[in-house]
């Protein structure tokens, strides 16, 4: 019978502006996270838990052009 090893990793984040913080280099190149993608984030009783998103996230996001546009067409 083998020994089950838990390895736990743990690292002080710096809270930023607006909540923003940076998940570690060695972490994100670990869980093959891309700059621009997206993770989820999901309020436990113990803390928040961030997982990488692996999937088509269930919203589009526009650019300031296309923004733009849409208040242009949007007039009356």
């Amino acid at each position: 019978m083998s020994r089950l090893q838990i390895q736990t990793q743990a690292e002080w984040l710096r809270v930023l502006g607006k909540g923003m913080l940076t998940i570690p280099k060695t972490w994100r190149m670990e869980f093959g996270i891309q700059e621009g993608e997206m993770v989820q984030a999901e309020k436990t009783k113990d803390g928040i838990f961030i997982r990488p998103l692996k999937k088509t996230a269930p919203y589009r996001i526009y650019s300031k052009k296309e923004l733009l546009q849409f208040v242009s067409d949007d007039k009356l």
